[in-house]
């Protein structure tokens, strides 16, 4: 990241008391799982767990009494915040029915080919009140659209440079934006049977312009803009869903 760049950043979206920067949508996300849940009673299974995550706010092993994850990727089987660890298909979960008090997903679901596939082995294998919460873009997002307009070459070429992310980071995933939208969730979710759906929108800071002054400052106006006027909410990056069963 250019110094120039990391100046505006710090100077934009600073870092809090809690360790997060202004506007972080990591610790909002984390802190909804957490109070969804009987923390201590809860066996919980994080789908698309991938790697062992770098903040601490996302790791919740040894606050739950069981900590379950699934990928397709093998390198789940590295992810130090597991109590257990398998690697799936993308879609079957190797459980038997209502295994699982909670289950949740972070930026997983655009990566979901199948999605009326994926929320029917996630209902099957939660129990009965049980929730399912999880962290997607939005498809009416400027970053959202862009990257799904273009090919898989592009992203793992630009994804990590614009965002600043070193050499050694994992390529971008395969993504297919099927259930991107606040409506096709709704929709969705409805139809594989969950009884409740709640959903919030939340604009960060503009990682994905972490390249160029000129661009992080363009995103920063973008972020002000849609956050303080209700009637641009649709056009926010992240969508954050509740689920019960």
């Amino acid at each position: 990241m250019k110094p120039s760049v990391t100046k505006l950043l710090d100077y934009y979206y600073p870092f809090q008391s809690d360790g997060y920067r202004y506007l972080d949508g990591t610790y909002p996300f984390y802190q909804w799982i957490r109070e969804s849940i009987d923390l201590p009673n809860a066996v919980v299974l994080n789908v698309g767990a991938g790697p062992t995550a770098k903040e601490k706010e996302r790791r919740l092993k040894g606050q739950v009494k069981r900590l379950v994850g699934t990928d397709p990727d093998v390198i789940v089987l590295q992810n130090k915040d597991l109590d257990e660890a398998y690697v799936n298909d993308g879609i079957q979960l190797p459980f038997p029915d209502a295994s699982f008090d909670a289950i949740y997903s972070d930026w997983v679901i655009e990566h979901v080919e199948k999605p009326d596939e994926f929320l029917k082995e996630v209902y099957r294998v939660l129990k009965p009140n049980g929730v399912y919460l999880f962290r997607t873009a939005n498809w009416w997002h400027y970053v959202t659209l862009i990257a799904a307009f273009t090919p898989h070459w592009f992203h793992k070429l630009v994804a990590n440079r614009a965002r600043g992310m070193t050499q050694e980071s994992h390529d971008p995933w395969l993504t297919f934006y099927r259930m991107n939208t606040p409506s096709a969730i709704r929709q969705k979710t409805q139809q594989a049977g969950f009884k409740q759906c709640e959903v919030r929108l939340f604009e960060s800071h503009p990682s994905y312009l972490l390249f160029n002054p000129l661009a992080f400052r363009v995103g920063v106006l973008y972020e002000r803009l849609v956050n303080k006027f209700n009637w641009l909410a649709r056009f926010r990056h992240t969508i954050y869903v509740k689920l019960i069963k």
